[in-house]
């Protein structure tokens, strides 16, 4: 959702768009967005709604897919691959699994791990079929002026069950991410923000959020449906 400001003695519109957004030519938009008749017409204590660069400008990223996002779990072995032929004696995949399926993203801007917040990701380990399709999610909230709404990587690949049940997690294909987990638990309403939800599923992805009662999962965004 968006942020609000309060004007300061000495602030103009181009001033606080070029604060908040890096270009004071989007005073007028801003003034638009806030219903003033003029950027010049503000007052010390005036409140005024900033939105995110993307929503103030219009501007949406072309969000065509390589591939629509599976239905269930027989087109997900389909497009992504059937693990179960690679499970390996001890019930795990064997290294062909990762070998044959997996590559990295590389994210435009570092996300401290949510584990450990020393350490910061730059790349996201995933199914490589979806590596475009992450830089460009990420790339977009990033040119959306969005990132500071992540704060932490919750992780993408993780060979497991699914929290409470026994089916395999769509992390096991590499093709979800968990961001913020530590206040968007499973079975939690969380807090994450609509703008981060708008750009992921503007390119296809499901949000865990979603869901009902206690599968509900904020944190979860995942590239297939129906399972």
């Amino acid at each position: 959702m968006p942020t609000t400001y309060t004007v300061q003695r000495g602030d103009t519109l181009s001033k606080i768009a070029r604060r908040v957004y890096g270009d004071a030519a989007l005073a007028s938009k801003l003034a638009e967005y806030n219903g003033l008749l003029s950027p010049d017409w503000i007052r010390v204590n005036q409140v005024l709604t900033l939105p995110s660069l993307r929503i103030l400008t219009g501007k949406k990223p072309d969000t065509t897919a390589a591939f629509p996002a599976p239905n269930g779990l027989t087109e997900i072995l389909k497009v992504y691959g059937d693990i179960y032929r690679y499970l390996g004696a001890d019930g795990r995949p064997t290294v062909k699994w990762e070998t044959d399926h997996f590559g990295f993203a590389a994210l435009p801007f570092s996300i401290p791990l949510s584990w450990d917040l020393s350490r910061k990701v730059t790349k996201i380990y995933c199914h490589k079929k979806l590596a475009g399709l992450f830089e460009q999610v990420f790339g977009a909230i990033r040119s959306g002026g969005l990132a500071k709404h992540i704060r932490t990587f919750g992780g993408c690949y993780a060979f497991r069950r699914k929290r409470g049940g026994t089916a395999l997690s769509t992390h096991s294909w590499g093709i979800a991410v968990d961001l913020n987990p530590e206040t968007n638990a499973l079975g939690s309403k969380g807090d994450m923000h609509s703008s981060i939800v708008e750009v992921f599923t503007e390119f296809g992805f499901i949000w865990g959020g979603e869901w009902a009662g206690s599968n509900k999962d904020p944190m979860h965004f995942q590239y297939c449906s129906g399972y």
